[in-house]
């Protein structure tokens, strides 16, 4: 009788947080490697995140004519295509983009427009806003564009990822993990001089506020719009939340309701900063004799 033999077991550990997407811009050589990660990066964020130059920018370090420069490739070669809109008296109104993870093959710029109201399938659409548009690529992609989402269909069913059901607790985790990056929280928390609790605690409001439903959220005893509140907090850096931690340790009065001082100091963080270290300077330069 054979003797059985010991086999070895491997448990492989589940990931959360990532994204299935198609190999062709990957190994594709005429791309370069800013177009290939800018596709990456967009394919990866949430479905309602606010697609602009700018915001795009705040997840690098390239800025916004590096983020033009490789849209404008990606637009050249197919993975992003431009429709032009217009309304019911045929006037020009915007743009209608739609990312691809297979290239389109023709020009990538459709001379077709398409009507103005959008479709009923589920896009990433934003309200648009008005003023007049830049040549060229503009700053704006999704405040006056729509970026529709192709996720391809051979994408094996067992690995598929319905970006349209995800639900409300997927979302949120990956909207914790762009502001823990925006905010390098690791970095931070290698400073023994930040409370990373209190950093943690910021990082939460900034993510009720960023996930919130509502139409509007209370700063400082008034309501805001609750997409102008997410659009600044998610441009928030280390800096700010440095700023906002230096700030509450020299304030001389007790706070009483801390998280609605955190979010109101959050939210005007990117304003008084400057203002606030200018007068710590002045302060130490003129304040004493």
């Amino acid at each position: 009788m054979a003797k059985k033999t010991q086999q070895d077991y491997c448990d492989v550990v589940p990931w959360k947080g990532y994204t299935t997407m198609q190999n062709h811009h990957l190994r594709n050589k005429s791309l370069s490697l800013k177009a290939v990660g800018l596709l990456s990066k967009m394919i990866s964020l949430p479905p309602d995140w606010d697609f602009s130059l700018r915001g795009l920018a705040t997840l690098n370090t390239d800025g916004i004519d590096g983020i033009r420069k490789a849209m404008k490739e990606l637009e050249d070669q197919g993975y992003v295509v431009r429709h032009q809109c217009r309304d019911e008296n045929g006037k020009m109104t915007h743009s209608r983009y739609t990312v691809h993870q297979i290239p389109q093959t023709g020009n990538p710029t459709s001379a077709n427009p398409v009507s103005e109201l959008p479709s009923s399938e589920n896009p990433t659409t934003a309200k648009p806003t008005t003023g007049s548009p830049t040549p060229g690529m503009p700053t704006q992609i999704n405040t006056n564009q729509v970026i529709t989402q192709e996720i391809n269909n051979s994408v094996n069913n067992n690995q598929s990822i319905n970006l349209d059901g995800m639900d409300r607790m997927d979302l949120r985790a990956q909207y914790r993990e762009i502001i823990r990056d925006n905010l390098e929280i690791d970095i931070l928390s290698q400073d023994k001089r930040y409370d990373l609790d209190r950093v943690n605690e910021m990082v939460e409001i900034m993510l009720d506020a960023v996930c919130s439903t509502r139409p509007t959220i209370c700063i400082n005893g008034e309501d805001m719009p609750q997409q102008v509140v997410k659009s600044r907090f998610l441009k928030l850096n280390s800096s700010h939340i440095e700023y906002v931690l230096h700030a509450m340790n020299e304030c001389p009065s007790n706070i009483r309701n801390i998280r609605a001082y955190m979010l109101t100091t959050l939210y005007n963080a990117s304003l008084t900063m400057d203002n606030y270290y200018s007068a710590l300077v002045n302060h130490d330069l003129y304040g004493q004799k």
